[in-house]
């Protein structure tokens, strides 16, 4: 875990530069184009072309000059090394294409759509380019765009992440088979404690401290079932195979079952509203899943609010499920993010326990399903997580 905390650190550091970097560049730029042209004027602008030129040349990060057919105009010595040469000749008027695979061309594709045809001031992306011994590199691209002598040219740093993509292939497919192997036992456990509950619903003497934790069981092997699946689903997107097997049926299917380890835990009580007998045509269980990440996020982070309200809607042309608590809310700042991978909100000072999946994968099965996904959140009052799908005719 230090070791991951050491990378994550060096990783922000990195990040951090290139920021710094990028916004010394754009302000030279800003002060380039608004420098008058009277004699004091001109020495301002030769200062600040200096200072441009210092930073380009000595930064740690590749950095290139492109025109908008992708010619390479100028780069520094960290671009030259980083592509494997030892002289910028060799590389100054050459396309940045000649140093990528085919299959990457449609990044710079879109690289010179965003920069030169929709004059997006900032775009990023991430591609692999061809060093001069043939081998690949995984780079992240940050471009920003900026006027010289009537023609816009685009300024570019390149950073080689080819060892932390290959850490995070590692962590996927450590996190696939992890997962896999726990899913067997972990079902199994499930119906062992399952039996377990109905063998002491049928006996009078059983101690109630042995009923308190075959229940207590129970809950958190599901929690467990829960985790794993987001695990799953997590590494199944990230190699772009999670599927989505749609079905016709009723609401009610997934909204009256989707709750038992609330029920079991004896702090909340779920209600209804609205037409449960709606039918949808979707993926049944990773509908449920959803469900169940809403209710477990709403007892999470409303812990004193007794009712979980479950709510379905029929709006013009899309059914919306929504799942309310009377908690504290949200702070207004964790909202935009609520949706990313493995974030995760502080109750308190405290970083709540789980993994930052649920919400991230439940975003990305419903725009597979052609919905929307967000919430709606009031500190004081409430939250309130909903999505909608599509009425399929």
């Amino acid at each position: 875990m230090e070791g991951d905390n050491n990378d994550s650190s060096k990783y922000l550091e990195i990040i951090d530069s290139v920021k710094n970097e990028n916004l010394a560049l754009r302000t030279e730029i800003q002060q380039l184009k608004c420098i008058e042209t009277s004699d004091a004027g001109q020495t301002a602008y030769q200062e600040s072309q200096m200072r441009f030129r210092t930073v380009f040349e000595f930064s740690r990060l590749g950095n290139k000059i492109i025109s908008s057919d992708l010619k390479i105009i100028q780069i520094n010595p960290a671009m030259v090394a980083l592509l494997g040469y030892s002289k910028k000749e060799d590389i100054i008027g050459t396309r940045i294409l000649d140093y990528s695979p085919e299959s990457e061309h449609q990044h710079w594709a879109l690289l010179q759509k965003h920069l030169w045809e929709e004059s997006t001031p900032f775009f990023t992306l991430e591609t692999v380019l061809i060093r001069k011994d043939k081998t690949l590199i995984r780079v992240r691209v940050t471009s920003i765009l900026f006027p010289d002598q009537g023609t816009n040219l685009g300024y570019t740093t390149i950073e080689d992440i080819t060892e932390q993509h290959a850490l995070k292939l590692q962590k996927e497919e450590f996190i696939g088979i992890a997962s896999h192997e726990l899913k067997t036992p972990i079902t199994r456990l499930k119906a062992v404690l399952q039996l377990l509950n109905r063998m002491i619903k049928k006996e009078s003497n059983i101690p109630e401290k042995i009923v308190t934790l075959a229940h207590e069981g129970q809950l958190y092997v599901g929690k467990l079932i829960h985790l794993v699946e987001d695990l799953l689903n997590s590494s199944k997107l990230e190699q772009g195979q999670l599927s989505i097997h749609r079905i016709k049926f009723p609401l009610s299917d997934v909204i009256e079952g989707c709750c038992n380890h609330v029920r079991l835990d004896r702090k909340h009580y779920v209600t209804h509203s609205g037409d449960l007998d709606t039918e949808i045509y979707a993926d049944r269980h990773k509908i449920d899943q959803i469900l169940v990440n809403f209710v477990n996020n709403a007892v999470k982070y409303a812990p004193l609010s007794e009712e979980i309200a479950i709510k379905v809607e029929k709006l013009t042309d899309r059914i919306k499920i929504s799942v309310t608590d009377k908690g504290n809310g949200i702070p207004p700042e964790d909202v935009p993010h609520l949706f990313d991978r493995y974030y995760q909100v502080k109750k308190g000072e405290i970083q709540s326990s789980g993994l930052g999946l649920g919400l991230y994968i439940s975003s990305e099965i419903i725009k597979r399903h052609g919905g929307e996904i967000g919430v709606d959140s009031q500190i004081g009052v409430g939250s309130s997580f909903w999505f909608t799908l599509p009425i399929e005719d």
